[in-house]
């Protein structure tokens, strides 16, 4: 591109210009700054250089002819006089062992130490303008001299040195400045207008209508070869890029109206009902033909009006919660809505709507699908379905459908009660999970084993939410379900059935062993405690009254024992009222700590955080814990404690009591035996203690567990069923 020269007066108007050589102006100061100061420092050593050369000479010829033997006083004498010179204002001699020969005028700051010993020879004192130097001597084998000098002429000269130093460095600023600024100008500040013209020329051509020739731009004739240059060949680009993207958008406006045209025919003849109303009143504008005939209308008494106002929503709740739904999200789709017809009658529809601008007005665009035809007919389905499901809940055994992989299908009301799950658990669950004993490998071998319309029965075990398990008899049949094949399942809960028939057994034990102490115990007991007691009458020797004595103890202890086998042979029967437990206990417990075997053995009762209310005999109930706590006590050597602690387990609507001791720990052989009849670990002990509490936890619908580790000691839980507080 050509220089061009523009008037000076011109070359300060562009405000970029102005910008750049500001900062060029003060970069070219500072890059001369940098280089200059330290010949500023240079010329100031040489001017204290020069002043102390000049100085020294009259000190030299002082001494000049002084011979050897000449006297530290003679030689202080002689250097007095060079103070007579303007620029000595003092000095120090020294011996060169740093021994002080003496002083005159004002004392220098440099010391013999930092004149010797650190090699630092010179001192200057710019705020005093006062420079201290060590002299040069014919003596400097057996003398120092430093001389503190007056430096203020020094600090002139240096002065004036500087001012020759800016004036200079500002003329060479100006200069490279004013060269940069017509160069700037030529190349850089009028390209940059012209392109400016041009870009308004652009402008003005992009908005005149189609058809007309575009602008021959001057920028662009010849541009620099440089990124300015590029920048005005993208603007070229640029603006044809625009004018392409103008004639396409004139093309896409005609392609709209084409297709405005082929969605006016398609929003005509759709066989979907289809509405345009305003969102701001609801007022219809469009409606096709498939709306007019669904609602026995005429476009009459559609357009202009409101769906509101027509009386086609059955719940007019509904159409404002279409209202939020699309100011919410703009868009809904296949809700299902009740809408009327002319004449009232209900048409269940799915509805679709979408928020769009017309004309600069917000519309919304519906599309209607009457599925009433489909919903009675899955309104039916559904029915029937209930009505199955309501016999398959309805039934007492626990029914499950189970895929191949052991997966439940679908399960009854029974099922989720039996096992303390929700249908939505229960269906997350496998047959392992609910069978223990049933492996994956055991489940696949079983499923190999069923045949169509060959079921089989067994025996089982099913484990509740909690853990607790109980007996099962289930029924497995295959079916087919479509494609898939099934496991029906019907389980059967057979507690009941195996507590009877050990009830049954029970009694049947009890009856014969009731009958055999009853003729082999009772009566010959009667009379030998009638004869006893006729002897304690007599007048006896000390020794056959002590033998009379145990005889009495013995029979009385065998009525005991016939009193707890009757207690455990009788039906217990409860008299039951609602009981809190942390206060039960409460009250039981200074009673508890009266007992013998309670002696130095403390009992500590750690309450529930909540109350524990349950329906309960509260005598039978006393029984219970007073017997579990009088075991503890024994159990354990003087001075251990008996931790009865209450817990309650929101889930499961029970309650935990656990008595917990130390001591020795239970074998594991012994444990399941020691709530059998008549089996004991005590040498006093009768063996029906723990049988009978256990009957009277069961009959409270309860559970009775003992645990016992070295670790943890013997720990005996209670679990009752909890009830809401009266």
């Amino acid at each position: 591109m050509p220089l061009r020269f523009y008037p000076f007066t011109q070359l300060f108007q562009a405000r970029l210009s102005r910008r750049i050589e500001l900062w060029v102006f003060l970069s070219i100061i500072a890059i001369e700054a940098v280089i200059l100061i330290p010949s500023v420092y240079r010329r100031e050593a040489e001017l204290l250089k020069h002043l102390t050369e000049i100085s020294a000479a009259k000190a030299t010829g002082l001494l000049a002819n002084e011979e050897n033997e000449i006297t530290d006083q003679t030689v202080l004498d002689k250097l007095v006089v060079i103070e007579e010179n303007p620029a000595v204002t003092g000095g120090i001699l020294f011996r060169t062992d740093g021994t002080k020969v003496g002083e005159f005028g004002e004392q220098p700051e440099l010391t013999f130490e930092q004149a010797t010993r650190r090699s630092e020879e010179t001192y200057l004192n710019r705020a005093l303008q006062r420079y201290d130097a060590t002299w040069p001597m014919p003596l400097l084998d057996k003398y120092v001299l430093i001389v503190r000098h007056d430096a203020s002429n020094v600090q002139n000269e240096l002065n004036q040195f500087i001012w020759r130093i800016i004036g200079l460095v500002v003329i060479i600023s100006l200069f490279v400045s004013l060269a940069t600024m017509i160069v700037l100008q030529s190349f850089v500040i009028a390209p940059i207008l012209q392109l400016r013209k041009d870009l308004l020329q652009a402008g003005t051509f992009l908005a005149t209508p189609p058809g007309s020739s575009p602008p021959e731009f001057e920028s662009t004739q010849n541009p620099p070869d440089d990124e300015l240059g590029d920048v005005i060949q993208t603007f070229e680009q640029m603006f044809n890029q625009i004018r392409d993207a103008i004639a396409s958008r004139q093309q896409a406006e005609s392609d709209l109206r084409l297709s405005e045209e082929k969605f006016s025919k398609a929003f005509r003849a759709s066989p979907n009902p289809i509405t345009m109303s305003t969102l701001e009143d609801g007022c219809l504008v469009e409606v096709n033909d498939s709306f007019l005939d669904l609602f026995g209308l005429t476009a009459s008494e559609v357009l202009g009006r409101t769906s509101l106002e027509l009386d086609l929503w059955a719940d007019p709740a509904d159409r404002m919660q279409m209202i939020q739904a699309i100011l919410k999200d703009g868009i809904i789709r296949n809700y299902e809505y009740r809408l009327c017809d002319r004449n009232g009658k209900e048409k269940t529809v799915l509805y679709s709507s979408e928020q769009l601008k017309v004309n600069d007005q917000d519309c919304i665009l519906s599309v209607i699908n009457d599925i009433t035809e489909r919903k009675e007919a899955e309104i039916a389905l559904e029915a029937s379905e209930e009505r199955f499901r309501m016999l398959v809940d309805q039934a007492v055994d626990a029914i499950y459908v189970v895929n191949e992989q052991g997966q439940f299908v679908d399960v009854n009301q029974q099922a989720c009660a039996n096992l303390g799950y929700t249908r939505d658990e229960l269906l997350g669950c496998r047959v392992p999970d609910i069978q223990k004993s049933l492996s994956d490998d055991d489940f696949v071998n079983l499923w190999q084993r069923l045949l169509p319309k060959d079921p089989l029965t067994f025996i089982g075990t099913h484990q509740r939410k909690d853990g607790s398990q109980f007996p099962v008899e289930v029924r497995l049949g295959l079916f087919e379900a479509g494609e898939e094949q099934l496991l029906l399942a019907l389980a059967r809960d057979i507690t009941e059935r195996r507590q009877a028939e050990k009830d049954r057994e029970r009694l049947a034990e009890i009856g014969e062993l009731a009958a055999m102490i009853v003729h082999e115990v009772r009566n010959p007991l009667t009379t030998v405690l009638m004869g006893l007691n006729s002897f304690q009458r007599m007048d006896l020797p000390d020794r056959a009254k002590l033998r009379l004595q145990l005889a009495l103890e013995e029979s009385e202890r065998l009525q005991r024992l016939l009193n707890e086998i009757l207690l455990y042979a009788k039906q217990q029967k409860l008299d039951t009222t609602a009981v809190e437990l942390n206060q039960l206990f409460a009250d039981m417990l200074p009673t508890l700590q009266e007992m013998p075997s309670a002696a130095d053995r403390p009992i500590q009762l750690m309450p529930a955080d909540e109350s524990a209310w349950v329906d309960a005999d509260i005598d039978k109930l006393k029984q219970v814990f007073i017997n579990l706590v009088s075991n503890a006590c024994e159990a354990v050597p003087e001075g251990e404690p008996i931790i009865w602690q209450l817990q309650i387990v929101a889930l499961q609507d029970q309650v935990k009591i656990e008595v917990n001791n130390g001591g020795d720990p239970i074998p594991a052989d012994v444990l399941p035996q020691l709530t059998k009849p008549f089996f004991t670990t005590k040498s006093s002990g009768n063996g029906l203690g723990l049988a009978i509490t256990k009957r009277i936890v069961e009959t409270h619908g309860g559970e009775l567990v003992i645990q016992s580790s070295a670790a943890s000691g013997t720990t005996v839980t209670v679990s009752l069923p909890t009830v809401n507080s009266p």
